[in-house]
């Protein structure tokens, strides 16, 4: 559902949809370490990797292919600090307390 979502938004607006959500989210809210690129969280020098519990790297999952294919359902590489400025601007009208 939300893959078609996603690429219903790409085809509306002729942009693909990560490039959609940068445009119209990310970069108005200021969310700068937000990204759907491996490539660009890596740059950034603030990406953490997985591991498990006895010591084993667990590689990231999405591949810079497979952007497009998973942005919709989810895939967004961001900060606690984004998140947040991204709630902030929820309106107070939505009861979030379930």
């Amino acid at each position: 559902m939300y893959t078609v979502g996603a690429y219903i938004v790409s085809i509306l607006t002729g942009i693909r949809y990560p490039d959609f959500v940068n445009s119209r989210i990310f970069k108005p809210l200021g969310m700068a370490s937000s990204t759907y690129s491996i490539e660009s969280a890596l740059q950034t020098g603030r990406f953490t990797n997985t591991w498990t519990s006895f010591g084993r790297l667990i590689p990231p999952w999405i591949e810079e292919e497979f952007v497009d294919l998973i942005a919709g359902p989810g895939g967004v590489i961001s900060s606690v600090e984004d998140l947040a400025r991204l709630i902030s601007r929820i309106p107070k009208h939505f009861d979030l307390h379930v």
